[in-house]
């Protein structure tokens, strides 16, 4: 329980104390940066080179169900938000919030790591690997169609992918850390002792960044958007995660099943948000969304610490 504690106490000091200091929130753009390239580019280097690749067959599945989970919520989501919302970049906002989640450092991974140590903390990691591909494919196509520009051709996909640190880098960690563990090396005992307290700095980094951006008058969604979008966050998509990991793994024993039961009940992604407001979508929809429904998730937090 104490872990929990400790994922509450960051979550809520660092998110309030950003509101604090909103006159400072230039910076939060420098804090986000810092966060993805120097506390979160390790902590994908170490957990990458860290699974174990003798039981790939066994975890092949994770990533698969992501991609679904992901493309499931795209072809859903807009069913409500054409009913709810009455312009295309509010629609557009909703989409990406609904579906991207919060499979990071500052959610999903994070509880994996508290429930289950460092295989939760890989397999964790496992889930979140198509991602940063979903996101400049599904996720700009998607915004840039709601924001009226037109659909993205491929090769600004690869430009936009070469041209972005924060998208590039993970990518290259990644890959690194595959490459390592291909290679047969084992990951220094250093590593493994630091992830706890990278995970907790880069957790009160990202919420100081975000509290930073946020408005007063941005806190709180149009109710019938926020109960549309939390019946899809905590109910369609956990479930939809219920049963492909079932389907793939025959029980909730399997720590695959668990983790992918976790990583499909989070909360939006802040690099929803983010892409919102690189194509001049609904930017005060998308934070209200994205700040009441992680504080909504915070108690589901404490449920799952229970049943884990």
């Amino acid at each position: 329980m104490t872990s929990l504690l400790w994922f509450y106490g960051i979550f809520g000091g660092a998110l309030g104390l950003g509101l604090g200091l909103r006159r400072w929130q230039a910076a939060a753009p420098g804090l986000m940066r810092f966060s993805i390239l120097a506390l979160d580019t390790p902590l994908f280097i170490y957990s990458y080179w860290s699974v174990d690749l003798a039981r790939a067959r066994l975890y092949a599945p994770i990533p698969i169900i992501a991609t679904l989970l992901v493309v499931l919520t795209l072809w859903l989501s807009p069913l409500w938000a054409k009913r709810l919302l009455p312009d295309e970049r509010s629609q557009g906002s909703f989409i990406l919030t609904a579906a991207f989640s919060n499979i990071g450092t500052t959610g999903g991974a994070f509880l994996c790591y508290l429930f289950f140590g460092l295989e939760g903390l890989s397999l964790a990691y496992l889930f979140l690997l198509p991602y940063p591909i979903l996101i400049f494919t599904l996720g700009f196509n998607t915004a840039r169609r709601y924001s009226g520009s037109g659909p993205l051709r491929p090769h600004e996909y690869l430009t936009r992918l070469a041209s972005d640190l924060i998208s590039l880098v993970p990518l290259l960690a990644i890959a690194l850390g595959l490459g390592l563990n291909v290679a047969g090396l084992k990951p220094p005992a250093a590593l493994a002792t630091g992830v706890g307290w990278f995970m907790k700095v880069s957790l009160a980094c990202n919420c100081l960044a975000i509290g930073l951006t946020l408005s007063p008058r941005e806190l709180i969604p149009p109710v019938k958007a926020f109960l549309a979008e939390a019946s899809i966050k905590f109910l369609l998509s956990p479930l939809a995660g219920l049963i492909l990991a079932l389907a793939v793994y025959g029980s909730l024993a399997p720590l695959p099943s668990r983790i992918i039961l976790i990583q499909s009940a989070m909360p939006p992604a802040m690099y929803a948000v983010i892409t919102t407001n690189l194509f001049g979508l609904d930017r005060k929809l998308a934070n209200s969304l994205w700040l009441a429904l992680s504080l909504g998730f915070l108690p589901l937090a404490a449920l799952g610490w229970l049943l884990r």
